[in-house]
């Protein structure tokens, strides 16, 4: 299996870029999926969350009275992550000089 630390760093940098707004579910998907397979940006994504780097959070879908959306927001300990207060080698984040 290819290691996603590449793939959780940029997900969180796009996120940070929206902050303090979140993005839907499909719109990273869409973002990410031309490199990336489905299930690795799935993967990640839960991850992200399970570390509380990601929030998600299930709202009802604006068309489809039985369906949910989710929507993803960085939050405070990504942000950490992302300025390199803290570190995560299962996360990796690109430094700029």
């Amino acid at each position: 299996m290819i290691k996603e630390t590449p793939l959780r760093g940029a997900i969180l940098q796009f996120l940070r870029e929206l902050y303090p707004e979140g993005a839907e579910r499909r719109t990273i998907l869409s973002v990410f999926y031309q490199y990336h397979r489905y299930e690795a940006i799935e993967r990640s994504l839960e991850y992200l969350v399970d570390k509380e780097y990601v929030t998600r959070k299930d709202v009802p879908h604006p068309y489809r009275a039985a369906d949910t959306i989710s929507i993803y927001r960085i939050g405070p300990k990504g942000i950490d992550l992302l300025d390199g207060l803290v570190t995560d080698p299962a996360v990796m984040v690109p430094r700029e000089d």
